[in-house]
């Protein structure tokens, strides 16, 4: 059995048959007073004992993937009443429109938003909720080796998996409504938590107890991201779904990472959390991801400690420099961008130095474009025509073509200036708008 608890099968609902793995005395029952009582009496002391291995089971599971800002005694109070009111419901046979999500969870949801537990342990746990139930629900009514089961409960229990699905969506929608109502009521805890962040990021001390106010863990390992609008439209929001998709692809990516976000001003700053180490490879997936139409992304490299997010922080701004100058549809990562943030420090050295090494080939059509990109690659491979032409998909002669075309329409061969060659080119390479304004004659 691949379930987390042991059934005892009767004849009675199966609701009423669920028994725990371990059936000696545990921790004593933590759910709501009202709905204990109503589980005593209706469903039995098995199934009470059932909800809070259970509870204390996914609990594991949550902190496993989410650290731990769980909420603790409240996050597990919460479970346990959760699952004794679903279980309640689905013994009354209550039907879709009846479903309703117990009062003292929605309270819990309000606590666990002042204590500062992030709002996706919350969607985790009905998800993880879910299968616990489903998974007890199944072995509960399908017991080994019977082959002749009773049809009206089979039918009975497609029903219930049916109302346990909707229940799933109906209690994730009210839970998180709950607990952002709570989080938004607070105009006092809106504002110390943004000027928590505030201080953050300027790379000023944040009290531990602050730490609350964030949802995070400070001393753990975190990524800084920054989203702006690439057209200067205006402030972009922490609350945007275009800003939200993104966040959640990069929460997907980095199991067991907490999400802070904030709006700064006319960008959004996003920053995952977590114990262990982001490694390299981590934010090389992050640079795979897709970016909404609209949005432009910069990720600063990953830091350790409450320094870290500030470190980050002032990465990702530098990044954003480049990003701000022209739009794709990646982000655009703080390590690839270095040199070229280094160099947009100061716009018209930068644009000197393109005027400089690459007149005659600054022309905007596709011809020019591919004479710098095939340079630049050459460069790049450490003066390999073989591996450009592999790389391209394209004959070693044409390569040794295009280098010479290029080296005849600047007037200089690229060993004289191999290194201004280099930066100018990747100027360009990242940053097309900067050759606007430049006049050339073309290729």
């Amino acid at each position: 059995m691949t379930t987390a608890q042991q059934v005892t099968l009767t004849r009675a609902p199966w609701t009423c048959r669920l028994r725990p793995r371990d059936d000696h005395p545990g921790r004593r029952p933590s759910a709501a007073p009202a709905v204990l009582a109503r589980a005593y009496a209706d469903l039995g002391a098995g199934p009470v004992r059932w909800a809070v291995e259970t509870a204390g089971v996914l609990l594991a599971e949550l902190r496993r993937s989410a650290g731990d800002r769980c909420g603790g005694p409240a996050c597990t109070r919460s479970i346990e009443t959760e699952l004794l009111a679903l279980l309640l419901q689905l013994r009354d046979g209550r039907t879709v429109s009846d479903l309703r999500v117990p009062q003292a969870s929605l309270d819990d949801a309000r606590r666990l938003a002042r204590e500062g537990v992030p709002a996706m342990v919350l969607t985790e746990a009905v998800w993880r909720l879910h299968v616990h139930v489903q998974e007890a629900m199944l072995a509960a009514t399908t017991p080994p080796g019977d082959g002749d089961g009773d049809a009206s409960t089979d039918a009975r229990v497609w029903d219930d998996l049916l109302l346990l699905t909707r229940y799933s969506e109906l209690a994730a929608t009210a839970l998180v409504s709950a607990y952002e109502d709570e989080r938004s009521r607070s105009d006092e805890w809106s504002v110390r938590r943004q000027e928590t962040i505030e201080r953050l990021v300027a790379g000023e001390p944040v009290a531990t107890a602050d730490e609350d106010l964030l949802g995070v863990r400070l001393g753990g390992h975190h990524l800084v991201a920054i989203a702006t609008d690439p057209a200067g439209g205006g402030a972009l929001d922490a609350d945007d779904p275009r800003v939200a998709r993104f966040a959640a692809a990069v929460t997907d990516l980095l199991p067991g990472c907490s999400l802070l976000s904030a709006s700064l001003g006319s960008e959004t700053f996003l920053c995952w959390s977590r114990p262990r180490p982001i490694t390299a490879a981590d934010v090389a997936e992050v640079g795979r991801l897709a970016v909404p139409r609209g949005v432009a992304i910069a990720v600063g490299d990953p830091h350790l400690g409450p320094a870290g997010v500030a470190r980050g922080y002032v990465d990702a701004r530098r990044a954003a420099t480049v990003a701000s100058m022209s739009e794709r549809d990646r982000p655009w990562l703080h390590g690839d961008v270095l040199l070229t943030a280094a160099l947009l420090a100061d716009p018209v050295a930068a644009s000197r130095l393109v005027s400089r090494e690459l007149a005659g080939v600054m022309g905007r059509d596709q011809r020019s474009a591919d004479l710098r990109r095939t340079v630049l690659m050459f460069l790049r491979s450490g003066g390999s025509r073989q591996s450009v032409a592999h790389e391209l998909g394209l004959a070693p002669t044409t390569v040794a073509y295009r280098i010479e075309r290029f080296e005849r329409l600047r007037g200089r061969r690229v060993p004289e200036s191999r290194l201004e060659t280099w930066a100018a080119l990747t100027v360009v390479d990242l940053v097309p708008s900067l050759l606007e304004g430049l006049s050339d004659s073309g290729a």
